[in-house]
């Protein structure tokens, strides 16, 4: 693969089902899974809670649910600039601050077209501007900073309550 050849891929969550679809503009050598889960607590054998993710099950309005997307590399040879673009679900928010993927470069879009950082994004609303809210925003997209070398993954999680 050329250096500067980006491969874009994106997400999409069917979020009527829960379940979770992917798909790629440009298939090359990424393969993408979605998964939604819940984060629930659990004790161990010596009374200690901690808090572990489980698929989602059965998600009712006012639950968050954490969105993973791995890119996986299954060529032989790197793939430069992956991004992964996804959507947050019809009839959910995001939750602000919950989008991460080590080495990857996070912005965010109100249309699902343009991006750029929380400060950078703002709504018209009653004749004035104001700075977007993290509940507005309708896409994440990560772009990582290094190629995904072949066999790799790459991780993209967020989270989102449902409406």
């Amino acid at each position: 693969m050329k250096k500067g050849n980006r491969n874009y891929i994106a997400a999409a969550i069917l979020a009527c089902s829960f379940g979770s679809q992917a798909f790629a503009q440009d298939t090359g050598c990424i393969v993408l899974k979605s998964v939604a889960e819940q984060e629930k607590e659990v004790v161990n054998a010596n009374g200690e809670k901690t808090r572990q993710l489980a698929p989602a099950a059965k998600i009712v309005p006012g639950m968050e649910v954490v969105w993973t997307v791995t890119a996986n590399n299954i060529c032989k040879v790197p793939s430069e600039k992956v991004t992964i673009n996804n959507p947050v679900p019809e009839h959910m928010n995001y939750v602000a601050n919950s989008a991460f993927g080590a080495g990857s470069d996070i912005t965010y879009s109100l249309d699902g077209t343009t991006f750029g950082a929380p400060t950078e994004l703002s709504v018209t609303e009653n004749g004035a501007k104001r700075q977007a809210r993290a509940d507005e925003y309708r896409n994440i997209r990560w772009v990582f900073r290094s190629p995904l070398q072949p066999g790799a993954s790459a991780v993209a999680r967020f989270r989102a309550v449902l409406n």
